[in-house]
């Protein structure tokens, strides 16, 4: 009699051939995309297909300036120079680019309100929501911005000599300006002189400034007999305690005395646009002030604008956008529109779904703008708002039900254009209720011709602001990096450099698409990894109709050579012939209806999981039947 041969056939393998499409939390796991995750975390989703570890970070700072997290910080740059400038306990400090922090060069301000740095092309001031803003042109020295009158008017008497108007009486004033930058503060109050007889000259006293902005006087006056009602300019010279004699009418044709060179009063943030600086009021919380054009220094009483929000809202941020401003309330947004830098058109934008938090809620992203507020993460076009963070909303959700409303005044927003990702830090990251960060990379968002879905992640980095060097460096290979400052800490970190977090191990956390078997449950006999060896510890589990099966964990053996460091003949360049396949089986309790894969992986090395597979035996029939 024949022997009966046995059947040696490896089951049906249930593949999952892409892992980068992001989170989608909005669904059941059984009913999400197979290359969607439940969770994804330290992930580098950029190159469809290659799930890989995102790559690490350093601390930047030398030292930490406190338990506490910054007041604010911001990349500037100016015509002459370009620096970084850090907020912490009412102080500012310069950091260098190596990172150390050196000693204060400002002081005495607001010791916990949020600080802002705007800037033109001359100088950068800063912004506390409590002191007139102060001003500096290279980081270091700073002083008020804008120049105060003097106190009182100046000095005269009449004097031999001369050939003023005989009877006539003389009003005379005078301004502390800063030539430097061509500005000057407004004049003095008028003190009158008539000139009789012999005594033709008008002797004018005036008082050195002690601002140490301060370098010139200027001088102005006019025939209040004659019927001059402005004063107009008759000399300028240093700033000293000192005499000037008006010995002659030559100011017929002079510039007038300044008079709408008002110092700016306290402000919350600020942006330039149209040639103007813009500044969100302190005392009237839905006032926009605008300076002088051409007059970032000049900010007259009456130049702003009532934004007419219904819900008694403040304005929260403002972002320039082409011939737009666009100024954000909590759940508002308006567009004031300017074709030139002389006439402005305040318009509800009917199409915003929610506003901001706060003035670091926001950034440009491309065509648009993103800002997050309270319903989510949006893109603003100039006309309509499309939501960004739909995948994530239940963690979203458990954010803002999580956070204090001082926590969501300082969320931070930065879209870093080098890598094509938009990044927002938030105080509770779900499921953990840690801080942390969602991402939202563009690169895979984009990677679908057809479909495409938003593709975010998270990383447990506790972030609590952004700066990025995305201007003119000196340094080219300066341009690009990105830094961020923490939510507890006084200090600065690289972010995106290098393949270690400060030193230590990176991790990449994924949870998978779960896979349904439907009516008749499977048996999950092993699992088959694709993956690039390198150095670091692998960890699996399958969860089976929500149940654990047990971790493994695996050694992945050494890094490859990377393209470009080894050297040609005797290096093996890394690529699709690297890869390999990692089996791991399960125990026998691993049947059900459902398998969801869970990853982790530990280590410095150059990780990727390109797919995997579940070799499961279906069930011929639903049981019970």
């Amino acid at each position: 009699m024949a022997k009966k041969s046995v059947d040696t056939t490896i089951g049906p393998i249930v593949q999952v051939r892409d892992l980068t499409g992001g989170v989608n939390l909005r669904p059941t796991a059984t009913v999400i995309k197979p290359e969607q995750s439940r969770r994804l975390v330290g992930a580098m989703i950029a190159a469809q297909g290659e799930l890989g570890v995102y790559p690490g970070w350093l601390t930047f700072s030398t030292t930490s300036l406190g338990a506490r997290r910054l007041q604010g910080a911001k990349r500037i740059y100016l015509a002459a120079s370009t620096f970084t400038l850090g907020g912490d306990n009412g102080s500012v400090y310069l950091p260098t680019d190596g990172g150390v922090w050196n000693a204060a060069v400002l002081t005495g301000l607001h010791a916990t309100n949020p600080m802002d740095f705007p800037y033109d092309r001359d100088i950068v001031a800063v912004f506390d929501g409590s002191n007139v803003p102060k001003k500096s042109k290279d980081g270091t020295t700073w002083t008020q911005m804008g120049i105060s009158p003097p106190g009182a008017a100046p000095g005269l008497s009449a004097v031999a000599g001369g050939s003023l108007v005989d009877g006539d009486t003389y009003g005379v004033s005078y301004a502390y300006g800063d030539s430097t930058l061509a500005h000057y503060g407004n004049e003095s109050a008028e003190a009158t002189q008539a000139a009789a007889g012999a005594n033709l000259t008008v002797r004018v006293s005036v008082t050195a400034s002690t601002d140490a902005q301060v370098d010139k006087i200027q001088v102005f006056a006019r025939d209040v007999t004659a019927g001059e009602t402005v004063r107009r300019w008759v000399a300028t010279y240093d700033n000293t305690t000192t005499t000037h004699d008006i010995t002659s009418n030559s100011w017929d044709a002079q510039d007038e005395a300044p008079s709408d060179h008002t110092v700016p009063l306290a402000m919350q943030f600020g942006v330039v646009w149209k040639n103007r600086w813009w500044g969100a009021d302190v005392a009237v919380t839905n006032r926009l002030r605008f300076s002088q054009i051409f007059q970032g220094q000049s900010w007259p009483s009456s130049f702003y604008v009532d934004l007419p929000f219904e819900r008694g809202e403040s304005i929260t941020a403002l972002v320039p956008l082409g011939d737009i401003l666009l100024v954000f309330g909590y759940t508002k947004i308006y567009v004031i529109i300017g074709q030139t830098s002389l006439d402005f058109e305040v318009r509800p934008a009917l199409g915003g779904q929610t506003g901001a938090f706060g003035f670091r809620a926001c950034d440009v992203l491309e065509n648009g703008v993103v800002h997050a507020g309270a319903p989510g993460v949006y893109l603003f076009n100039g006309s309509s708002d499309e939501l960004l963070s739909y995948p994530i909303e239940p963690a979203w959700r458990s954010f803002i039900e999580g956070s204090t409303a001082a926590e969501l005044v300082l969320v931070p927003v930065a879209y870093h254009k080098l890598t094509k990702e938009l990044r927002v830090g938030v105080s509770v990251l779900y499921p953990t209720g840690a801080r942390g960060e969602w991402i939202l990379d563009l690169n895979r968002s984009r990677a679908e011709a057809e479909g495409a879905t938003q593709a975010w992640f998270a990383t447990d980095r506790p972030v609590g602001g952004y700066v990025q060097w995305d201007g003119e460096e000196t340094n080219a290979g300066n341009h690009g990096r990105i830094f961020s400052w923490s939510a507890t800490l006084g200090r600065l970190y690289e972010e995106r450099t290098g393949m270690t977090a400060d030193g230590g191990n990176r991790t990449l956390e994924y949870d998978g698409y779960m896979v349904p078997f439907g009516l008749q449950p499977a048996r999950i006999v092993d699992t088959y990894i694709e993956y690039q060896p390198c150095a670091g510890t692998l960890t699996a589990d399958l969860k089976v109709d929500g149940r654990l099966m047990g971790t493994q964990s695996f050694n992945l053996g050494s890094d490859l050579s990377v393209y470009g460091t080894a050297l040609y003949g005797t290096g093996t360049y890394a690529g699709g012939v690297n890869r390999q396949i990692l089996p791991v089986m399960w125990p026998l309790e691993a049947d059900g209806r459902t398998a969801q894969l869970i990853l982790k992986y530990v280590g410095t090395g150059d990780f990727r999981c390109y797919s995997y597979g579940h070799n499961a035996f279906v069930e011929p029939v639903p049981r019970g039947l």
